[in-house]
């Protein structure tokens, strides 16, 4: 092998036994964001206390005869009108009585006639019985008839004075018997209406209570029912803040929207075991539904809170952050917020107040991301 050829071949062995160094890394380009301050600001205190929206008007319309259930008209969520027919109760004894009351009456009706002839019959021997009375007494009193004449007249008068009483006594009773009878009637009337269970006002089918063949007492629940466009929210307050609350008393509310309402009434007594006091806040008709979570929120004094440009927050769920300005570059920092107010958010904990922070971040922006302020 020549010398030239030689040194081709060590070239050629170097060269596959050398070492490539990787290419630098490409450097992340700065993302232009504008920036904000943490601040300590005075903020009023608040307490936001979870209440439940009910209705003020709930009734268990109930069965007023006993039956058994023929139908029941509606389902739960159905809307009823006041004075809506909803159930019906079998009225077939409540039948059978109007029957029975409308036989006697019409019996004791027809014996009035019988009971008015009696009294004028007896009228009639009465007046005859006093003529003839009469006419004894004449002749007695000039020795024409025996006394013994005289006390058969006057016996025969007492008699028929006495079957007149009688039979007036017979007229009374039979009209008695009518009132009775026509009381009976309206009684046994009365009662097939209630066979028609209806709505006692405009609301909501909650629930059936009972179903068809079912045996209704009086009493017994068939449909639950709930007044519509009347609601308040009960909250719960504890002891200690009764003292600055009373009705009528202006407080914000927060169902879906946030409202300015009065406190309608404060439940005199404690729970013992939580020690809280039920307030109720009447609510505007505005398509509430009984169930449905709402806010009360009381204002107490001014205190000292970080805070921050509420578009400063990203929100991810159930977590909050903030990205702080850290050597020029952004760094995401999980915070626990609170109350917001005038554009600004409450942070409870994850900053002390002094950092610079990203201001409405970029969706594209990252945790570590090189930034640049915009001037």
């Amino acid at each position: 092998m020549s010398y030239a050829k030689y040194l081709a071949a060590f070239a050629l062995l170097t060269a596959c036994g050398a070492k490539h160094e990787p290419p630098a890394a490409k450097q992340q380009p700065a993302v232009r964001v504008t920036t904000a301050n943490a601040e300590l600001r005075r903020m009023p205190s608040e307490r936001i206390i979870p209440g439940t929206v009910t209705a003020r008007t709930t009734a268990a319309v109930s069965a007023r005869l006993p039956g058994h259930i023929r139908e029941v008209l509606v389902r739960e969520g159905d809307v009823v009108q006041a004075g809506q027919l909803i159930a019906i109760v079998d009225s077939r004894d409540a039948e059978a009585a109007i029957k029975q009351a409308e036989a006697v009456r019409d019996e004791a009706r027809a014996a009035l006639p019988e009971s008015d002839a009696a009294i004028a019959s007896a009228n009639a021997q009465t007046d005859l019985a006093k003529v003839t009375f009469r006419r004894m007494r004449e002749l007695r009193d000039s020795k024409s008839i025996t006394e013994q004449e005289f006390d058969e007249a006057q016996a025969r008068l007492r008699l028929a004075e006495s079957q007149v009483l009688m039979a007036q006594a017979r007229q009374r009773q039979t009209r008695e018997r009518i009132r009775q009878a026509g009381e009976a009637l309206s009684r046994a009337q009365l009662q097939q209406t209630y066979a028609n269970v209806t709505a006692p006002f405009t609301g909501i089918v909650l629930e059936r209570k009972a179903e068809p063949g079912a045996f209704a007492n009086p009493g017994m629940p068939v449909i639950l029912l709930e007044k519509t466009g009347d609601f308040r929210l009960e909250v719960q307050i504890e002891e200690s803040l009764l003292r600055t609350l009373k009705p009528g008393r202006r407080v914000t509310v927060e169902i879906e929207t946030v409202m300015e309402l009065s406190i309608s009434e404060i439940l005199p007594s404690l729970n013992p075991q939580s020690r809280t006091a039920t307030i109720r806040i009447n609510l505007p008709a505005r398509g509430l539904r009984a169930g449905m979570s709402g806010n009360l929120r009381l204002s107490g004094e001014e205190r000292d809170a970080i805070t921050v440009p509420t578009s400063a927050i990203r929100s991810n769920g159930q977590l909050q952050t903030v990205f702080v300005i850290v050597d020029n570059r952004a760094r995401a920092t999980l915070v626990s917020i609170g109350d917001a107010r005038d554009g600004r958010t409450e942070i409870l904990s994850g900053l002390d107040g002094k950092e610079r922070i990203v201001n409405a971040p970029p969706a594209t922006l990252t945790d570590g991301a090189p930034i640049e302020a915009a001037q």
